[in-house]
């Protein structure tokens, strides 16, 4: 990549951060209609132009130049085929996806995907591996590129929208796109709510459009550029580092898939984790802290990290040992309880409102696990799953080796190790809290966030260990390297696989995705019911509603507002759904539900791959004023009066 695309790609990652900083700072304190918007990008303009200034006085004259031998690669007909080749297998990735594309109430898009789709992704990665070994002048656009379809089959595959959580935050944004603001403001979410809603009004593009396509358009854009930025300070060999940048996505990606505040966040921490170790100036500096901030106003258990890491560089390049002395200390416990104590808080909170299901968590393994039922390939592509957190344990201690052989020129590691030590601590101290006010097999959720980002610190060392080797054997004869490039080809082929949710005979990933039939539920309700109801059903046919009708009814209990709808899980009405589907679907559970809304209809809405459908209609036909079908028996729906 040359210096002018990269400035400006550095240029629209600062107005980025930016909007989502001032917007939702805007958004918090006052409103997104027009005039929010126009001071939230009249904020965005001077503080673009002065960071701008930075730029040209302190980093213009301190930017690495591209290597030679990147600037002056020859291009053949070698190089022709190897590119012509590698669009062409990517364009029919992009092809058997937009094909596939469904309504479906599917678990895993791999249900519905051809088994050769993962040989024409394995082919085009080994292109694209070739590509940076001989094309390196245009490798970095491929893998941007590469990375993007990666990250994007869920968007492509789901028609309706993948997940959940995404579904209520799209119908938050709509209504601010709408009317400004939704209360009760919270302090979080603000920066994804600023981003997609101010692109929206002057784009005119749809809010669905912006919101799905902004987690993986923004890591396919960024995190390539990140990287190479880091690997171009510490590395001399430009085709290495290329195959680096792609070798990424061995580690795994489900975070970067689809669309939330949490993993917005987790872009800009991993953003500024990447941009913190080649800082060399206030201009580099600059752009750290407001990855951090933008991170931190979208989501705190990306955003703290996010902010102390800031805090740890700043102090690092400070020049004043009594700063270093004092306030490192402080940061590390700052780092290790400060997330804890707002759970625990938090919780404290919000207990009285826990639901009370006997549904199992799922408890983790430590264990080296084999897995041998099934055919080679799955048992190869879960051997990898099962133990990537040893594989990744391995990364980072051989990373921390090679950084302490090298420790002069690896003292910033120092602090990434000691604050992700720190997380580590922070996730082992949240584990204790109960969130009682979670369904049971959310609570472990917080926790594993904090993991995650403990993780994400590693990066520096994971980075260390895959160069090593990469370079260990890219010495070797021509043999070894084409047997690397092969072995990275399947490795990032079953690193996708594993990066969604599956449905085979070794994992289920349980959710299903919003259906057609959902969304015909849910109109049909909404035309059908008179005066004030509720409904009872599980969170797909809810997200629909959501998607269709907004947040359109509410009611008040004693002091709580419950949505007409069982959103979110903690809300009372999911526990009486839960006791319709675990229990019995009985009269007396509907019109408790309803007396606790104060309305005279309710709904109970079933969805036919529930597991034991045939016994709940059964029960439910019994103790219903009327029921009736959609789409051939996909969903039944069930009517109670008073």
């Amino acid at each position: 990549m040359n210096n002018r695309l990269e400035n400006i790609i550095n240029s629209l990652l600062i107005l980025i951060c930016l909007i989502s900083i001032f917007g939702g700072l805007v958004y918090r304190f006052y409103s997104l209609n027009r005039i929010g918007v126009i001071i939230s990008l009249s904020l965005t303009a001077v503080s673009f132009v002065i960071i701008q200034y930075f730029y040209l006085i302190s980093n213009k004259k301190t930017r690495p130049q591209p290597p030679a031998d990147l600037e002056n690669n020859k291009f053949g007909l070698t190089n022709f085929l190897l590119l012509a080749s590698y669009f062409l297998l990517l364009s029919f990735c992009f092809y058997i996806l937009f094909s596939h594309q469904t309504a479906s109430a599917i678990i895993s898009p791999w249900q519905i995907m051809p088994k050769y789709f993962f040989i024409v992704y394995g082919l085009a990665t080994l292109f694209l591996i070739a590509n940076c070994l001989i094309n390196k002048k245009f490798a970095w656009p491929l893998i941007t590129l590469h990375y993007f379809f990666s990250f994007s089959v869920a968007l492509i595959i789901y028609k309706l929208g993948y997940g959940y959580d995404s579904f209520i935050h799209r119908a938050t944004e709509n209504l601010i796109a709408k009317t400004g603001a939704v209360e009760p403001k919270p302090f979080y979410y603000l920066g994804q709510y600023a981003l997609v809603v101010i692109t929206h009004k002057i784009t005119a593009l749809p809010v669905i459009w912006l919101d799905k396509l902004m987690v993986p358009f923004l890591a396919a854009l960024f995190l390539p550029l990140a990287l190479q930025r880091l690997l171009r300070s510490w590395f001399d060999s430009v085709g290495l580092n290329l195959v680096l940048m792609l070798a990424m996505l061995a580690l795994t990606f489900p975070f970067l898939i689809v669309t939330t505040p949490q993993n917005l966040a987790y872009v800009f921490l991993l953003l500024a984790i990447l941009f913190g170790l080649p800082c060399q100036n206030f201009y580099d500096f600059l752009i750290v802290l407001l990855l951090s901030l933008a991170a931190a106003i979208t989501h705190p258990i990306a955003g703290a990290p996010a902010l102390l890491l800031s805090a740890f560089l700043a102090i690092y390049h400070s020049d004043r040992l009594r700063i270093k002395k004092y306030f490192y200390p402080l940061l590390i416990i700052i780092a290790v309880f400060i997330l804890p104590v707002l759970f625990y808080f938090l919780n404290r909170r919000l207990a009285a409102a826990a639901p009370n299901d006997n549904l199992a968590s799922g408890a983790s393994q430590l264990a080296l696990n084999m897995p041998g039922q099934e055919n080679f390939i799955l048992n190869f592509v879960y051997l990898y799953g099962f133990n990537l957190k040893f594989i990744l344990a391995l990364l980072a201690l051989n990373g921390l080796f090679i950084a302490y052989k090298h420790r002069q020129q690896c003292r910033i590691l120092g602090l990434y190790l000691t604050l992700s030590a720190a997380l580590f601590a922070s996730y082992l101290i949240t584990a204790k809290i109960s969130f009682a006010f979670l369904i049971n097999y959310e609570r472990d959720d917080y926790p594993q966030r904090i993991l995650l980002a403990a993780v994400l610190l590693l990066a520096p060392f994971f980075i260390l260990s895959l160069y090593a080797w990469l370079k260990k054997i890219a010495e070797k004869n021509t043999f070894m390297v084409s047997s690397l490039a092969v072995f990275l080809a399947v490795i990032i082929s079953a690193a996708l696989y594993l990066s969604y949710p599956r449905y085979d005979n070794y994992f289920n990933s349980h959710g299903y995705a919003v259906s057609s039939a959902d969304i015909s539920a849910a109109s049909l309700i909404n035309q059908e019911a008179k005066g004030d109801f509720i409904v009872l059903a599980n969170q797909q046919v809810s997200a629909a509603a959501l998607s269709r009708f907004g947040f359109k009814k509410y009611y008040v209990s004693g002091q709580k507002k419950i949505f007409y709808y069982p959103i979110p899980t903690s809300s009372p009405l999911y526990q009486y759904y839960l006791d319709m589907v675990y229990k019995k679907p009985s009269r007396e559970t509907m019109l408790a539900a309803m007396n606790l809304a104060g309305v005279s209809q309710g709904y109970f809405v079933l969805n036919k791959y529930w597991w034991a459908f045939k016994k709940i209609l059964d029960e439910a036909k019994l103790s219903a004023d009327s029921w009736q079908e959609i789409d051939n028996g996909e969903i039944v729906i069930f009517k109670y009066e008073r």
